[in-house]
């Protein structure tokens, strides 16, 4: 099973133009395929990020596990605009030439959708004439200033494909057009408990994510507690402008009750480790973005996978899905409609997110077998 998106090895001696929550995502679906008895190729054109040091590096192949494969451009690095888009479209070119090589008439791919993969992929299709299964986590356009080739390109791709894995069912409704598809939130991968919050009479939240002044996740949850009273604490951990939000931090101490902690980026068991140290974990994005009528936000799968309660703001694709009871919603983007919502949690109430999620995990590797392999 040929599975194309921007993906680099863990570990890599060079970074390469990929995302965290991309991979992670590739790496859950990859295992359900793996899971059903298949061998899962990974072929990513990822290019050498801005500033990579490395001369030229060939394609090469790495063998992730016993049934995952990654086979990754070529790539080099560049200081010119005029160098930058010669890597980039060697890694276009690239991909082309090794779907064209390396897959048979008719073969069923799956693809992660990026507008920078529309030419290669439809160009593909229309020589070996694939079946392009294209998943979709978000509307490229929605999200952010792409310019007007790429907007067309995502527009050309999202037509060109015969089935989709979408990540909400808002997303199915405005571009699914009755193709054939299921609908993957994120990762359903209930985490073991490795950790408990401490028995110190006080309430831990948890905002986990990018610090970002534009979505404003991290620093609506740092300005909800001011309304806090002091039995609660606000832990918070990920990369961005932390700056920024440690001055903020600094200037609440004087007059905040609740106390606020920033502990830096946590990964892999460290994570889970600190994360299940908390009761509540933090969705709360501004309410404003336009990618939030399609997008999933993933870090709530993440909080419910570790046995959080998960307070977040009222996102429509949340709200419509299977989920939706496990969220405690506030309405207005406002630091004291999210500390209300807080507040209104119950731990004493009976909670376990985790058998939802198992479940899910399930009924989904029932649904991309069905999707993939028939």
């Amino acid at each position: 099973m040929k599975y194309i998106g921007f993906y680099n090895a863990p570990g890599a001696e060079f970074s390469r133009s990929s995302s965290l929550a991309a991979t992670e995502k590739m790496d859950y679906i990859c295992d359900v395929l793996c899971r059903l008895g298949n061998i899962v190729h990974i072929i990513s054109p990822s290019w050498f990020i801005a500033n990579t040091k490395a001369k030229y590096q060939r394609s090469k192949k790495v063998t992730l596990k016993e049934q995952k494969l990654l086979t990754l451009a070529p790539s080099f690095g560049e200081k010119t605009r005029l160098l930058r888009f010669t890597k980039i479209s060697l890694s276009l070119i690239w991909l082309l030439w090794h779907i064209i090589v390396y897959t048979r008439k008719n073969e069923k791919i799956l693809v992660y959708h990026s507008p920078w993969l529309s030419w290669p992929i439809r160009w593909a299709k229309r020589i070996r004439r694939l079946h392009i299964v294209l998943e979709v986590e978000e509307l490229y356009a929605d999200a952010t200033p792409i310019g007007a080739l790429l907007e067309i390109w995502e527009k050309k791709l999202l037509s060109a494909a015969d089935s989709f894995l979408f990540s909400t069912e808002m997303l199915e409704k405005k571009i699914g057009k009755g193709k054939p598809c299921c609908i993957i939130y994120g990762r359903y991968q209930a985490a073991d408990s490795i950790a408990h919050p401490p028995d110190d009479g006080k309430i831990h939240l948890l905002y986990a994510g990018i610090i970002d002044s534009n979505k404003k996740g991290a620093f609506n949850a740092l300005e909800s507690t001011r309304y806090l009273p002091a039995n609660y604490v606000l832990h918070i951990v990920g990369f961005g402008e932390i700056d920024k939000l440690q001055e903020r931090i600094n200037q609440l101490k004087t007059t905040n009750k609740c106390r606020v902690v920033f502990d830096g980026q946590k990964r892999g068991d460290e994570y889970i480790r600190y994360a299940q140290s908390c009761h509540i974990g933090l969705s709360t994005q501004s309410m404003d973005g336009k990618y939030l009528g399609t997008s999933f936000p993933s870090k709530i799968l993440s909080y419910l996978s570790m046995g959080l309660r998960v307070v977040s703001c009222h996102v429509e694709c949340v709200n419509k899905s299977t989920i939706k009871n496990l969220v405690t919603y506030y309405y207005r983007d406002t630091p004291k409609a999210i500390a209300d919502a807080i507040i209104s949690i119950d731990l004493n109430k009976s909670f376990n997110a985790k058998l939802v999620i198992q479940r899910m995990d399930h009924e989904i590797a029932s649904d991309i077998n069905t999707l993939m392999l028939d």
